[in-house]
């Protein structure tokens, strides 16, 4: 990842692996209902074949409290309801895995690597 110094950063796939993470991405943001996709990091724009995508930076660390686990366990319940299973890091709230995750300006949870979601199969 690339901070192009303008409130964006650019992610560069190196692999086929990260070029398929891309893909993820891009697909879930852009199938995302407004009112869930404010817990994603914001898509810019993106290469047609997913090599990069361009992305809002987001620098607020997420804290490890207590209270915050509690408002991630319920972000996990929301993206559940709404067919989308959190990649391991984030679903285990207990321990997230915090490079993933940021906050938003008011405090607001904002996952930055999204790539490990996956649809709930119906």
């Amino acid at each position: 990842m690339y901070d192009l110094g303008n409130g964006y950063v650019i992610k560069i796939a190196k692999s086929k692996k990260g070029i398929n993470c891309n893909r993820i991405e891009v697909n879930i943001y852009y199938s995302l209902l407004e009112p869930i996709k404010k817990y994603v990091a914001k898509i810019k724009e993106y290469h047609k074949e997913y090599h990069w995508i361009a992305m809002k930076k987001y620098d607020r660390k997420f804290p490890v409290s207590s209270n915050y686990k509690l408002k991630l366990m319920k972000l996990v319940k929301t993206f559940r309801a709404n067919g989308i299973i959190p990649s391991k890091g984030i679903r285990h709230y207990n321990k997230p895995y915090a490079p993933n995750i940021r906050l938003r300006r008011g405090g607001q949870i904002v996952i930055i690597d999204y790539g490990g979601f996956k649809y709930a199969r119906k």
